[in-house]
């Protein structure tokens, strides 16, 4: 699993909580070009990808995606704007959680991915 998640803490947060939860983590981006760079390195099976980040917002993220080929990577969009995760359901992630500091539902959506 790749997070890309520009805030260090709430990148943690999430870290620690997937990793509770039985999951590996096999990289971490601080801004979408990174998140992009991890996943050729790395094809994790799942990207937790943040909307609003910068040097490459998660729109523009999904827009690479959609161009190139990434073995089936799935992507989980988090963000705390519900308009942003409607774009991201548009443009091919294939789940969406508002980022409301309850984890939990975090980890629930990876478990139905």
């Amino acid at each position: 699993m790749l997070i890309a998640e520009d805030d260090e803490a709430v990148r943690e947060l999430i870290r620690i909580n997937i990793e509770l939860a039985g999951h590996e983590v096999v990289g971490e981006a601080t801004n979408g070009r990174e998140a992009l760079d991890l996943l050729q390195a790395e094809r994790p099976d799942v990207l937790i990808l943040d909307m609003m980040m910068p040097n490459m917002n998660g729109r523009e993220v999904l827009e690479e995606l959609s161009k190139a080929e990434y073995d089936g990577t799935l992507v989980l969009a988090f963000s705390a704007a519900p308009n942003e995760l409607e774009h991201a359901m548009e443009l091919g992630a294939d789940a969406a959680v508002l980022k409301t500091g309850d984890f939990d539902v975090l980890v629930d959506a990876l478990t139905t991915l």
